[in-house]
């Protein structure tokens, strides 16, 4: 008997350690939010949650913020250089907002809108705008009752693998305060 319960209580600890490894693996930001991640907890606004994606697909180094607070949302901006303060440094943004910026009849129709499945029961909108080289690139859903924003300023990331990155936001476990 003793015998039984031991190998009974040593499946259920492997187990649990597999269990627990699977929830570590799943809850993981892209490395580049690192430094930034207990500053988005700190400044989340009261009811507020927000989403980082677990991959990111861009070249060369960057360099997260947070670039924009208020009641009512959240911004991280992330920036080619370490003291970007300027838009013409900022390659992409990511923003959690509870206004409900997508309201009913949203969005128009149009050539450079796509209705994409984010995940099971969430439907967000891609948008492609800009011209040439000045191409960028705007995904947004809702999903806990908020409304979700990225933004790239690259013509040079398919849409494919950027509709990827919001889906990765959409399945990470959400930071909250």
């Amino acid at each position: 008997m003793m015998r039984k319960l031991s190998k009974q209580i040593g499946l259920a600890a492997l187990l649990s350690g597999i269990s627990g490894a699977f929830v570590a693996a799943y809850a993981a930001p892209a490395p580049v939010f690192e430094p930034i991640l207990n500053d988005i907890q700190q400044e989340l606004p009261e009811g507020l949650q927000f989403r980082l994606p677990a991959d990111l697909p861009i070249e060369g180094e960057l360099y997260p913020f947070v670039s924009g607070i208020s009641d009512t949302e959240l911004v991280v901006s992330l920036g080619v250089t370490p003291d970007c303060s300027e838009a013409s440094c900022i390659v992409s943004t990511i923003r959690a907002t509870s206004v409900d910026v997508i309201a009913e009849g949203w969005p128009t129709s149009g050539e450079n809108i796509t209705p994409v499945a984010v995940s099971e029961g969430i439907e967000g909108y891609h948008y492609m705008f800009g011209e040439g080289d000045a191409i960028s690139q705007l995904f947004m859903w809702q999903q806990d009752g908020l409304t979700y924003m990225i933004t790239i300023a690259t013509n040079d990331l398919p849409q494919e693998e950027f509709v990827a990155i919001a889906r990765s936001m959409a399945s990470e476990q959400p930071i909250a305060p």
